[in-house]
């Protein structure tokens, strides 16, 4: 599948969500769930649209105290020097990490009307977006803007192949990019 039509679905699972009614820390616990539960898969697009989906239905995986620990996060990884598992760890650990940072934030911070504007949590990081629809927006803004700059065409985009970390992508430039 061709990243174009993989981002297409992905939107059109996320805005066919209520995804106001589940907070995004619960939602990256879902989909923590679904990865550990999907682990052993072939990593296909259709795999990862999948985990999305089930996302918002399954049961959140525990918060686990121990996340907290998890206080800096290298983001600027050579994806290229990892094998499936290591991609995979690095992907589980980046939601474990935005899960508690998001509980670093607070509720009251969560809801505040002004969020969208940006807000740093105590580990750093910088949140702009609160729900995963505004994620993938965000990742998708931001993946066509690099896609323009670079000059790179629908023709030239042919099969893809996907990786555990496309989720790791999606999260991390998702949140913060406006």
């Amino acid at each position: 599948m061709k990243y174009d039509t993989f981002l297409e679905r992905l939107e059109t699972i996320v805005y066919a969500e209520d995804v106001t009614s589940i907070p995004i820390e619960e939602y990256y616990r879902k989909l923590l769930f679904q990865v550990e539960l999907n682990a052993t898969e072939k990593v296909t697009a259709k795999l990862l649209l999948h985990i999305f989906k089930m996302s918002f239905t399954s049961e959140p995986i525990q918060f686990d105290n121990n996340w907290n620990n998890l206080v800096e996060i290298d983001f600027f990884v050579n994806y290229d020097d990892m094998s499936n598992e290591e991609r995979l760890e690095f992907t589980k650990n980046l939601i474990r990490f935005f899960s508690a940072d998001l509980r670093r934030l607070g509720e009251k911070v969560l809801k505040d009307p002004y969020r969208g504007l940006g807000i740093s949590s105590s580990s750093g990081a910088r949140w702009y977006n609160f729900d995963i629809a505004e994620v993938v927006s965000g990742w998708e803004r931001f993946y066509k803007d690099s896609v323009s700059t670079a000059h790179e065409t629908e023709e030239n985009m042919e099969e893809e192949n996907y990786f555990w970390t496309d989720i790791a992508d999606i999260l991390l430039t998702g949140k913060g990019y406006e």
